[in-house]
């Protein structure tokens, strides 16, 4: 049984946030708390946030791909509530043009950073957050890795199938298997003919050198990284030696951890798999950021 409350909150910052409105869900687990938000130009979020103290470090769920607030098989949703059985405060929102926020008004370049930055606000006005561990798939990833790199409110990413660069051993890897199956070569020879678009060509990756600067930037600053890839990306990742091979040495710092799961799918559509990934992303938050028991 859920019982609906509504309350209406003004906001204030340099970002215009009009009115949030927010509904208060209490769950009958008392696990937390559920309030939905109108913020921004025309956006549309839910903040999870625990009973009782809230960590000093928010996470924000970007959004994965054209994928709802909800995730895809709802993955937000779960990892949300879990994450406020530790003690953090999660705000899972829709960028412009997704899901249930407004169509965008700005190019894409520089609303990235204003929707971040205003989703930050009403995580810290809703729950004293002060710094923010940001959190996507695919695009959202790519989204994380950008404004990590410029905004120091940016206490550490979890970037789930996230930026890296194919390599020299990348491609050894990936063709010599090949070369022994008639069929794949002909079908590698027929696609070259009619390329059809890949999954990099939607990505907003940056040059790689740049890359390599942002995350030396980050790891500086201290910023926490956990980069976690699957068989999804086996068009430009295929080994653990390859981030570091191709985002340099900040890569084997110690601000930086690292996951292969090459039976996993892009979405992790097997529930079995989302469990894992929860898990393991349970475990780097309560080593890089303290939390409570759950």
């Amino acid at each position: 049984m859920v019982n609906l409350q509504l309350d209406e909150k003004a906001l204030e910052g340099r970002t215009e946030v009009a009115r949030s409105h927010t509904h208060a869900a209490t769950h009958a687990h008392d696990a937390f708390v559920e309030t939905a938000h109108g913020f921004g130009e025309g956006l549309v979020g839910v903040v999870t946030r625990p009973h009782g103290d809230v960590a000093k470090v928010g996470v924000l769920l970007l959004n994965a791909g054209l994928t709802r607030h909800t995730g895809p098989f709802r993955m937000h949703v779960e990892l949300a509530r879990m994450l406020a059985a530790l003690g953090f405060a999660v705000f899972r929102f829709d960028q412009s043009g997704l899901g249930d926020s407004a169509l965008p008004g700005k190019a894409a370049g520089e609303r990235r950073q204003r929707e971040i930055d205003a989703a930050m606000r009403v995580l810290a006005h809703e729950t004293g957050a002060e710094r923010f561990v940001l959190c996507g798939l695919c695009s959202g990833a790519d989204d994380a890795f950008h404004v990590g790199a410029v905004d120091a409110r940016v206490a550490g990413a979890i970037l789930l199938d996230g930026v890296a660069y194919p390599t020299p051993g990348f491609w050894v890897r990936h063709v010599v298997p090949r070369l022994f199956d008639v069929g794949k070569v002909l079908r590698f020879l027929m696609s070259r003919r009619n390329p059809a678009p890949s999954l990099s060509d939607f990505r907003d990756w940056p040059e790689r050198g740049q890359a390599r600067g942002m995350l030396s930037e980050m790891v500086a600053r201290d910023v926490r990284l956990l980069f976690v890839f699957t068989g999804g990306a086996y068009h430009y990742f295929n080994h653990r030696a390859q981030l570091a091979a191709s985002l340099g040495r900040a890569a084997q710092e110690k601000q930086v951890s690292l996951e292969f799961w090459r039976e996993y799918d892009h979405t992790f559509f097997l529930r079995k798999h989302r469990g894992v990934l929860f898990k393991r992303i349970a475990a780097w938050m309560q080593a890089e950021f303290g939390a409570r028991t759950p």
